[in-house]
């Protein structure tokens, strides 16, 4: 799936979202703080926005983030494979930073 597929399936669901929730693009683009023709390029797919739009856009849908993710093709996993296998780090981390960045089991 290119860039442009998954903006435009993106796009298609938060419109959908939006019209189930009874907006217009100018209310979202107000609630979410950007003006409404860049809520119409969104949903068009056209424009490809921050995470921070992202979130604003869940939020004032009051849908799952994951909903509007629905449609996407999985990652391709033979080449996930190929590029964990190529940049493989060549030693274990460190003992330390372990420690640090990773959260204990829950019991």
């Amino acid at each position: 799936m290119t860039v442009s597929d998954t903006l435009r399936c993106v796009g298609r669901n938060i419109r959908d979202a939006r019209l189930r929730a009874g907006l217009t693009q100018e209310c979202l683009a107000e609630l979410v703080g950007v003006h409404w023709k860049t809520i119409g390029n969104i949903e068009r797919g056209v424009y490809p926005f921050a995470i921070t739009h992202f979130v604003a856009i869940v939020q004032h849908l009051g849908v799952e983030a994951g909903s509007l993710l629905e449609g996407l093709n999985p990652p391709d996993a033979k080449r996930i494979h190929a590029v964990r296998k190529a940049l493989a780090r060549k030693r274990k981390p460190k003992a330390d930073y372990l420690a640090r960045t990773t959260k204990p089991a829950r019991g």
